[in-house]
């Protein structure tokens, strides 16, 4: 017997794959670009409806296919077509996309994707930040720059896994086997313990990771960043909402004109 737990769960679920349907082609993202207002589409949906609705000489810009807010472009020498590609991707929908991919075990390698091949990835680079297939897994440990990369089978990445236990170790630029485990105060930069001894035996600030980071979510900027996240996620919240209330209202109708049709019948 489902329980409130469970339909809360999936009411979670549905919210989450919400997010991450573009809402003028209904389907799941592919190269997400966002706007100003913070609404995001598919780079080939929203150029479609730029192309087809920008008609003037000399446009200013276009307005946003959910809010109507004005996307100004107008100082760009560019034609409308290539707005679409200039605008910013939304990384965190990719990332978002790539965890659901993988924690249904539908990941497709991102190295045969490159070349248009569709093959079911096995494992996922830590370091890269791409999902492999068996061959390419092969290829990657063959080379001495990603030889010693941290890879990850796919299948431990799920809902049952904590994924910062996956994703805790950051590895360092010059040492891809190495993880940053110290911090220099003196140039504001993350390194592994081979850069500190090479490059910052010198400096007089240098300490642990945990030891830079611990006053990190008292400081002003991450209460400012904390405060600015909150008003995105009220925002997303808010166009949940409506999108919800639209479709409530829209099945409403169909209910009442196919009972008027019934009735006429």
């Amino acid at each position: 017997m489902a329980t409130s737990a469970d339909a809360k769960e999936g009411s979670i679920k549905e919210d989450f794959a919400d997010l991450l349907t573009c809402t003028i082609c209904l389907e799941t993202f592919k190269q997400p670009k966002y706007l100003p207002c913070l609404h995001t589409f598919c780079e080939t949906c929203i150029n479609t409806y730029i192309v087809s609705t920008v008609k003037e000489e000399k446009p200013e810009g276009f307005k946003c296919p959910v809010c109507r807010r004005l996307v100004c472009c107008g100082n760009s020498a560019e034609k409308p077509d290539t707005w679409a590609r200039n605008l910013p991707g939304n990384h965190f929908v990719n990332s978002m996309i790539d965890r659901r991919a993988m924690q249904k075990a539908e990941k497709l390698c991102d190295a045969c994707s490159n070349d248009n091949v569709s093959q079911k990835a096995i494992s996922w680079c830590i370091v890269c930040d791409e999902a492999y297939c068996g061959p390419c897994e092969v290829s990657h440990k063959r080379f001495k720059i990603t030889r010693n990369h941290n890879l990850v089978a796919i299948t431990d990445i799920n809902a049952e896994i904590n994924a910062s236990s996956i994703f805790a170790s950051v590895a360092c630029d010059e040492h891809p086997d190495k993880t940053i485990e110290i911090y220099c105060k003196d140039h504001s930069k993350p390194c592994c313990t081979v850069c500190a001894t090479v490059h910052h035996r010198k400096c007089e600030h240098v300490v642990t990771i945990d030891k830079a980071v611990a006053g990190v979510k008292e400081s002003t900027k991450a209460k400012e960043l904390m405060k600015k996240l909150k008003e995105t996620v009220d925002k997303l919240e808010a166009v949940i909402n409506t999108r919800k209330q639209n479709y409530d209202k829209f099945r409403s109708r169909n209910r009442c004109c196919v009972s008027r049709n019934w009735g006429c019948s």
